[in-house]
This record gives structure tokens, sequence and C-alpha cells, in this order.
């Protein structure tokens, strides 16, 4: 039976379950699946979430984060090198440089076609290369003369992720390798991460800004920036107003209105013509609009970067439009999947659990320039309907609604929830275990 898993990279709870538009729901994958309307991430960004989904691990232990940039942790194999070596084909087509090589996202993948080298698109190397210069890495290098002597050849391709659509170039891709493993008996694992909804939002088939007038278009290409390099981390100030942050907001969505029904399409290809398919949709995490005082998605834990879509298709599960508030979390997919290639057919919400979703993220280090109040690594778990997060020397707790809002309850509270909540005693000991082992693990790379 074959398995995949589509990951649409960055993509909000909301901008999918919008209380403004229904319309941004894929109608035929809703209709036949589980909907899990509480799974959350453990971590905030590529990186942590996806190495979490690969392993099943949290941040602190695959240790692939913000601050320690490494790769995955060898002592933990991945979904791709358990199905590998059950006789499946592995396949990764990704549009983010970060689930490649680069991290050691790659580790098990028997094939891997990165979008910007497979699909032949229209290079604007030009606009490629303003857009990239925005991120601070790439000025670093183009600084050093990389430019000039060809060293930066692959992140020019790269960044046309950044400027072209290949959300469709991708699933047909996904189809076509599917039926040649078909015939040879061969069962396939596909990873596709899709870039549409990821910064800078692809609002079009290539790059453009949705504001109209010279002004505005300007104002937002700057905001496009500040968030892209996250300038307030090290400044302090706010460098983008609310209406350009509203404008990205309104980016993403028609970013995922755009793909939203080739995905639906891609679904019902795949269930037509490869009906035993496990098929899974979802985001990696979500993204930071001023919510809760934040922008971008990088090193905190909120209710809008932590909160994701999650719709799950089994062949071996009644999946009509059922709607699951349970708490998940998308790390448990690495069980779940594992399960359903051995025959356990157990769905997400019913595989035994040894704690609730727990959430981790690390601060940023700006080079040595990040203001101090930013200097905070969170720990943080989902309980019922509330959300418990440790951020400096307190914790806070927020109400969770089934709609996201900018700026939940919040409420400090005195004491540790670990121990103050009734929870059952496996859940208490596991959770004090990882927190404990959070804490040493940010200690040891502070």
């Amino acid at each position: 039976m074959n398995i995949v898993l589509l990951i649409a990279d960055s993509l909000r709870y909301d901008s999918v379950f919008s209380e403004e538009n229904s319309d941004l729901i894929p109608q035929k994958l809703s209709q036949e699946s589980h909907i899990y309307r509480n799974a959350y991430s453990s971590g905030c960004w590529t990186l942590p979430a996806t190495s979490s989904i690969f392993t099943g691990k949290l941040p602190h232990e695959h240790q692939a984060t913000t601050r320690t940039r490494m790769g995955l942790n060898n002592d933990y194999p991945t979904l791709a090198e358990i199905l590998s070596s059950k006789g499946y084909e592995t396949v990764q087509l990704t549009a983010n440089p970060v689930t490649t090589h680069i991290f050691g996202l790659d580790r098990g993948f028997d094939r891997i076609e990165r979008s910007w080298n497979y699909f032949e698109k229209g290079e604007d190397t030009f606009l490629n290369s303003i857009l990239l210069l925005g991120k601070r890495r790439i000025r670093q290098r183009f600084l050093q003369g990389d430019f000039i002597t060809g060293k930066m050849t692959e992140d020019i391709k790269a960044g046309q992720a950044w400027v072209t659509s290949f959300a469709p170039n991708q699933m047909d891709r996904a189809i076509n390798l599917i039926e040649q493993n078909q015939k040879e008996n061969t069962p396939s694992f596909l990873f596709l991460n899709l870039m549409e909804t990821h910064f800078p939002y692809h609002i079009d088939e290539t790059f453009k800004t949705l504001s109209s007038g010279i002004f505005n278009s300007i104002n937002e290409l700057k905001s496009l920036y500040h968030m892209v390099n996250q300038s307030w981390l090290k400044t302090g100030k706010r460098h983008i107003h609310p209406s350009m942050l509203e404008v990205m907001r309104k980016r993403q969505q028609l970013a995922w209105k755009n793909i939203k029904d080739k995905v639906d399409l891609f679904y019902k290809r795949i269930k037509e013509n490869f009906p035993n398919t496990l098929f899974i949709f979802g985001a990696d995490h979500g993204d930071n609009f001023g919510d809760e005082g934040w922008r971008y998605h990088f090193s905190n834990l909120t209710e809008a970067g932590n909160r994701i879509p999650l719709f799950i298709h089994s062949p071996a599960e009644k999946n009509e439009n059922r709607e699951i508030f349970h708490p998940v979390s998308n790390r448990r997919l690495f069980d779940y999947i594992l399960n359903f290639a051995t025959e356990k057919y157990t769905p997400l919400h019913k595989i035994k659990r040894t704690t609730p979703p727990v959430l981790q993220s690390f601060w940023y280090d700006m080079h040595g320039q990040t203001k101090p109040k930013y200097q905070h690594d969170q720990f943080g778990f989902v309980n019922n309907s509330r959300r418990y997060l440790k951020k400096g020397k307190e914790w806070e707790k927020y109400e969770i609604k089934k709609s996201l809002s900018k700026f939940p309850e919040k409420e400090k509270i005195k004491g540790n929830p670990i121990y103050d909540l009734d929870l059952v005693p496996e859940f208490r000991n596991n959770l004090e275990s990882r927190y404990k082992q959070f804490k040493q693990f940010s200690n040891a790379i502070s």
C-alpha cells in the first residue's frame, strides 16, 4: 500500500479554516477524511518541525533547531529509512532546500527531486537574485564574491521556489512515480513539500505584490524584507505596520486558494487510481502576522505558528467528513505511518500517547545582535482546551478557541502546570522528564 505525505509549508490553520471564507477548505478531501481541528506542530519552522515528523522525536531530542542548525541526530532512524528497509520506494519531491541534504532530512530517501533542478521553468535570475539578497546569509556570500566565482549557482536556482509555483509539477510527478512503482509491484512512500504558502506567499504563478500603487507596493516589499530578516529581533522596533501584516496574511490565504483545488484534484487522482493509498495532507507549522505580538515563524510558540490543518484519508478507516477535536501532535504521524505500513490500522487520535502535544522553540541568534528580551527558549504543551507556555521565568495559559484569535485570552499562572494540573500520572511523569531534558539541552547550547 502506498503512502503520500503532502505538506504545504507554513500553512496557517485559519488560512484553511477561515471564518471569513468557507471556500478555502478542500472539498473532496474534507468529505472523505478525518479532519483534525486541534493538530499542533512540535516545532515552529521547517527544520525542527519536519525533523519531528521524520523521527517522531521532539526538537531537543533530534537536535535540529534554530540555534544548533545541526543535521538530524543520527541516533534516530527516519521514516524514509525504516520504510525503505520494508521495501518501499521512498521519494522526496521538494521545493524547500531545508528538507534536503543540508540538514540531513534526505536520509533514507531513495530518490530526491529538488523542484528547482528537476522542472524546467522560465528562470528569472535577476528577480531570484534580488529576492534572495533580502536574506542576510545570501548577502554575506554575495559580498564575499561567491556570486562572481559561481559558488552561488545552486542558491540562485533554489531561489525559483520563492518566485515560481512548482506545486502542479510536483503532484503530477508524484502520480507518475507511483504508476512506475506499481508496475513493478513496489509500494511508494512520497513526501512532498509545497512552497507556495511559505514566504513570500505565491499569489500568482510568479512573484508580484498584492498592494496597488507604487508607494504601497514599495511598502509591501519593505515589509517582506523585514519579515524574512526578522529585523525586530536586533532593533526592538516594529518595522512592519499592522496594515502590512494584514497584507501578509492575505498573501498566504491567496497562495493557498490558488493551490487548494489542485491539492483536491491530486487527492482525487490518487484515490481513483491507487485506492489503497494512505493520503495525509497538512502543514509542517504555521506563521505569524502580528499574532500574540509576533511576526514570522522562526523562534516563538504561538497558536498561529503551531496550530496546523491536518487531513487524513486512510483506506483502512471510515473517513466520512469526521471532525476530531482531540489535541494531536503532527510528530505522531511517525508512529501512525509506520503502523499503517505494518497493517496496524489505528487512527491517529487513538494511538497510545505518553504526553499531551508538546511544543518547543529556540531563540534565534542574530550573530550576537538579538535583543535580550527575545533571548528565551520556550516549552509548551496542549491539554484539553488550553495551551500552556513557559517563556522566560513564568508560565502562561492560553484559551484555545475553534477559530484563531490574534490575541487569545492569556493568563500568567503561578507554580508549574506540569505538577498542578490534574494529569494522568503517566502524562505528568513524561512531561516532567521532557521538560527537564529540554532545559538541559537549552543550557547546553546557550
